[in-house]
C-alpha cells in the first residue's frame, strides 16, 4: 500500500513538474519585447513579407534583433489599400506592442491617431512631424513619437538644382504631387522655386488614374517633372516613367527605382542607411528610452542616381559636375 502511495505521489509531482515547465516556457516566450509593425506594402506582397518587410527585418537583425528568438513581431501590411489602414492601426494598438514601427506617412498618423501612450518610431519621408503634431519640437518631442524624417526644403532645393544645371534655361516645372501624405514637399519646393526663377505647375495625383491624366492639366507645357514622394507613387513608379518618356521630359524623384526604371535622375536618402538609424532608434526605446525625448532625426547619407540612357534618349548632356556626385550612373 504504501509502496502504491508513494508512487501515486511520484506520478502527481511529475505531472506538477511538466505543467510547471510548460507554463514556465510559455511566459519565456511569450515574455520577449514585442514590436508592432505597420506598412503600407504593395498588392503583391505576401503574407507577413515584402520588400519593406524583409528590409526592416535586416535591419533590426543588425542591431541583433532576430524574430522568434529576442523579439515577436506584431504585423499589419495594408498590402497597397489604404481605405481601411486606420482599422489595421487600431487593431495593432488592440494588440498592444511595447513600441511600434509605423513605416510611412500614412503609417504615422493612423498609428498615432490610435494611441497617445505606446511608443512609435515613425520611418516618414514626407511628413514635417511638427507641423503634423507628433512632437514639440525636434530635439525633444514630447510626446510618444519619434523617428526618422525627411528634410523636406533641402530636397526641394536638390531637385530644382539638378535639373536647373543638366537644363540651364529651365523656368518651368510640373510637379506631381499626392496629397494624401500632406503637403511638406509641396510647401517646400513653392517656398525656394522662386530664388531659382522658377514657376511650378502643381498638379494633384491622389489615384493612380490620375498620373496617366495628368498632362490634361498642364496649363503650358512644362521643361521638366518633379514626382513628390508618397506610398501609391511608390507603388505606381512604372507608371510615372511611362509617362515621363511619353511626354519627353527630364524628370526627378526620391526613389533610386524612378531613375533605374528609366526616368532621368533620383536623389534622396539611402534607404539602407535610414533603415538602420531606425532599428537604432526602435533599440533604444525596447531598452527603456522614452521617444518623447529622443531626437527626431533627419536622413544622413543620399543617394543620386543619374541614367544616362534616358539623358541620350532627350538630347541632354549630363555636366560632369552632377556626372562626379552621382553614387550610380545607369548606362
Amino acid at each position: 500500500m504504501h509502496r502504491r502511495r508513494r508512487h501515486c505521489l511520484f506520478l502527481v509531482a511529475a505531472l506538477l513538474m511538466t505543467v510547471m515547465a510548460s507554463a514556465n516556457y510559455g511566459w519565456a516566450q511569450t515574455n520577449l519585447p514585442r514590436l508592432g509593425i505597420i506598412v503600407t506594402g504593395t498588392a503583391h506582397d505576401p503574407p507577413g513579407r515584402g520588400v519593406r518587410l524583409n528590409a526592416i527585418r535586416r535591419a533590426l537583425a543588425s542591431h541583433g534583433w532576430i524574430e522568434g528568438q529576442n523579439i515577436e513581431f506584431e504585423i499589419r501590411n495594408a498590402r497597397g489599400d489604404l481605405t481601411h489602414f486606420a482599422e489595421l492601426a487600431a487593431d495593432l494598438v488592440r494588440a498592444r506592442p511595447d513600441v511600434i514601427w509605423a513605416d510611412s506617412a500614412p503609417a504615422a498618423r493612423v498609428t498615432y491617431a490610435a494611441t497617445r501612450t505606446i511608443p512609435i518610431m515613425a520611418f516618414d519621408f514626407t511628413t514635417d512631424p511638427v507641423a503634423a503634431g507628433y512632437a514639440e519640437n525636434y530635439y525633444r518631442p514630447g510626446k510618444n513619437v519619434t523617428g526618422v524624417f525627411l528634410d523636406a526644403p533641402q530636397f526641394a532645393v536638390k531637385w530644382i538644382e539638378f535639373l536647373q544645371a543638366i537644363v540651364p534655361e529651365l523656368t518651368n516645372i510640373a510637379v506631381l504631387w499626392d496629397p494624401n501624405p500632406g503637403d511638406a514637399h509641396v510647401r517646400a519646393l513653392e517656398k525656394v522655386a522662386p530664388s531659382f526663377g522658377i514657376g511650378l505647375q502643381v498638379i494633384e495625383v491622389r489615384e493612380p488614374q490620375d498620373i496617366d491624366a495628368a498632362a490634361s492639366s498642364f496649363k503650358t507645357r512644362p521643361e521638366a517633372l518633379i514626382t513628390l514622394p508618397s506610398p501609391m507613387m511608390l507603388a505606381e513608379n512604372t507608371r510615372l516613367v511611362r509617362l515621363t518618356k511619353s511626354l519627353r521630359l527630364p524628370s526627378t524623384s526620391i526613389f533610386p527605382f524612378f531613375a533605374e526604371a528609366g526616368g532621368l535622375i533620383a536623389y534622396g536618402p539611402q534607404r539602407d542607411s535610414a533603415n538602420d538609424q531606425a532599428a537604432a532608434l526602435i533599440t533604444k526605446i525596447l531598452r527603456g528610452a522614452d521617444p518623447g525625448g529622443l531626437p527626431i532625426e533627419r536622413t544622413g547619407v543620399f543617394e543620386l542616381v543619374v541614367n544616362l540612357k534616358t539623358a541620350k534618349a532627350l538630347g541632354l548632356t549630363i555636366p560632369g559636375d552632377v556626372l562626379v556626385r552621382a553614387d550610380r550612373v545607369i548606362k
